[in-house]
């Protein structure tokens, strides 16, 4: 008790006066307008029982911090970026990222309870610009801004001193807040049932990826994204920190906890690793596009090639074609407007306009050239494109049989949602069990992955650099 009381004169000597004069309320409000902020530009994972999980393991987490009290928020953000951040008021965010290369429930544990540290020590409010300003426009412009470059830098805006406490969230506090957000994280850790010891696991299997991360950034030209809890030293080697963690698990113990050791893998079974390269694909006669953001199902039964310029899908007995290219759409023209203009297209019949949530468009049927069967024809604006549809049929009598076919195809045009990029254009991590002789080189190249296949198989599966799967264990590949 001595100890911790000596612990905590010397804490608040070192926080400045003005960091007390922020009241709980003023850190709520700041951390929900940063909160809006945030998730205006980053997306949220959509993935509903990972976020359940995480909630669940997070607020038991936090009911045993020294703010139980507080309403807390945890949030997936759908980042490649291995971090994790905590903002005032009791929000936490993790990234999909970090995620991918965590091996059990109790490292995610340790990951939340440093993030919980840093609310309930006040890290952002003892840090003495945050008692001095107001701007949350500019405290969540550095938080993105170290998030979108992974460097914690902020260009211009260096001398915003709001925006570097903002980056600071994301990160870093300095190695003496560091080294108090585990402390008290493993603390939290302990109450909760966990093994404060996953805290240095954890970080020992991060700075293996912060490693990687550096040799792959110097030859690739970039600075590696770190997170802000490694630091110089091995976590394995690091002094300090084990005699923090150490600390934690010689207090009593805290509330008996049951964990199933098979739930983290069930919840982040099939999680997003990257989008796949070129981020197009049919699947079941569904045409979806990454890069220009939209899908389009085609008829049942017909062939659909995407070419260079064109999507083109053929009736499987060759009697009709429903064909779709892209132009670049013009602002002062209406896709009726375009159709006259541009594709001087004229006479046409069944005209309508079409289109929502984003997309507009016109459709009507025209005149065969030389006589020949009605096309149905199609413009859809969305984003800076215009989508032209043109159906063909071999004949008159087929034309009227197929209209409803490409009117309904056409109809079928909208934007991608989170669920069409996670599950179709996405590598996927997935789990398996290690066969006999199957090391991580053979594994490397059956997969997807292009570079550094083997190295990111053995950060995946905590066996960097040099591990081998045991016959038998669950394996994390890539699909």
């Amino acid at each position: 008790m001595k100890m911790r009381m000596l612990l905590l004169i010397t804490l608040l000597g070192l926080a400045p006066l003005s960091a007390w004069s922020m009241s709980e309320q003023k850190e709520i409000t700041i951390g929900r307008e940063m909160h809006r902020e945030i998730l205006a530009k980053i997306p949220v994972y959509a993935n509903p029982a990972l976020a359940a999980y995480v909630a669940r393991v997070g607020n038991r987490l936090a009911r045993a911090s020294d703010r139980p009290g507080l309403e807390y928020t945890f949030t997936v953000l759908d980042s490649p970026d291995i971090n994790a951040f905590a903002t005032p008021g009791g929000f936490v965010y993790i990234n999909r990222g970090l995620i991918l290369y965590l091996q059990s429930e109790a490292e995610l544990a340790a990951v939340l309870a440093h993030e919980i540290a840093h609310i309930t020590e006040r890290h952002a409010s003892r840090q003495d610009v945050m008692s001095k300003t107001s701007s949350v426009a500019s405290l969540a412009l550095g938080v993105l801004a170290a998030i979108g470059t992974g460097s914690g830098t902020v260009g211009s805006l260096a001398q915003d001193a709001a925006a570097t406490a903002g980056t600071a969230m994301v990160r870093g506090y300095g190695r003496e807040m560091e080294l108090e957000a585990d402390r008290e994280g493993a603390r939290f850790m302990h109450r909760s049932g966990y093994d404060p010891m996953a805290m240095v696991e954890v970080l020992g299997a991060l700075k293996e990826q912060e490693s990687f991360a550096r040799v792959r950034a110097r030859a690739d030209g970039h600075e590696a994204a770190v997170y802000h809890g490694v630091f110089s030293t091995h976590p394995r080697n690091d002094q300090r920190l084990q005699e923090v963690v150490a600390a934690a698990g010689a207090l009593s113990s805290g509330a008996a906890l049951q964990v199933d050791p098979d739930e983290f893998r069930r919840v982040t079974d099939g999680m997003k690793f990257a989008e796949r390269r070129g981020s197009a694909a049919v699947v079941d006669g569904r045409y979806f596009n990454g890069k220009m953001g939209f899908t389009v199902a085609f008829p049942t039964g017909w062939r659909v090639v995407n070419r260079a310029t064109t999507v083109v899908a053929d009736a499987a007995n060759g009697e009709a074609r429903l064909q779709m290219s892209v132009r670049r759409a013009l602002a002062e023209l209406s896709p009726a407007e375009f159709a006259a203009t541009m594709l001087e297209l004229r006479d046409g019949s069944d005209g309508r306009e079409i289109g929502d949530g984003g997309v507009k468009g016109f459709t009507a049927r025209y005149p065969g050239a030389g006589g020949g069967p009605s096309r149905r024809v199609a413009v859809l604006y969305y984003g800076p494109y215009a989508y032209v549809f043109e159906g063909r049929s071999a004949n008159a009598a087929l034309a009227s049989l197929h209209d409803a076919l490409f009117v309904s195809t056409i109809g079928s045009f909208r934007p991608l949602r989170p669920a069409d990029r996670d599950a179709v254009l996405a590598m996927q991590m997935r789990y398996v069990r290690a066969e006999p002789g199957a090391g991580f080189a053979q594994l490397a190249a059956q997969s997807p992955l292009r570079a550094y296949a083997e190295e990111q198989l053995r950060l995946l599966n905590g066996a960097y650099p040099r591990g081998e799967p045991q016959p038998g264990e669950w394996l994390k590949i890539i699909e």
